[in-house]
């Protein structure tokens, strides 16, 4: 039953994972900067993908144990990195 969390609780869950897309310049610098802020936040990541095509690289970032104001905040500073071109992130 879906709908018996009791009233208006509205907290993360922590099993809810958090998927991260980073566009990005490929290259091991940028990859190790875009992956180090995630132990800093407490997130637990769960699952890796890069592709890679030329110099262009797109990381999908699949994480659990982060509250929905600590994945805004990771997503925020993933996106002042060098080389990184976009972030999204959303959960499921």
């Amino acid at each position: 039953m879906s709908g018996a969390n009791g009233g208006g609780e509205k907290r993360d869950r922590p099993e809810r994972r958090w998927l991260f897309v980073v566009e990005m310049s490929a290259g091991g610098d940028t990859l190790l900067r875009a992956l180090t802020p995630f132990p800093v936040q407490g997130a637990e990541v769960t699952r890796l993908d890069l592709q890679t095509e030329g110099g262009d690289a797109r990381l999908e970032i699949e994480t659990k144990g982060l509250p929905a104001q600590r994945a805004e905040h990771l997503r925020a500073r993933l996106q002042t990195l060098t080389g990184v071109r976009s972030v999204a992130c959303g959960w499921r």
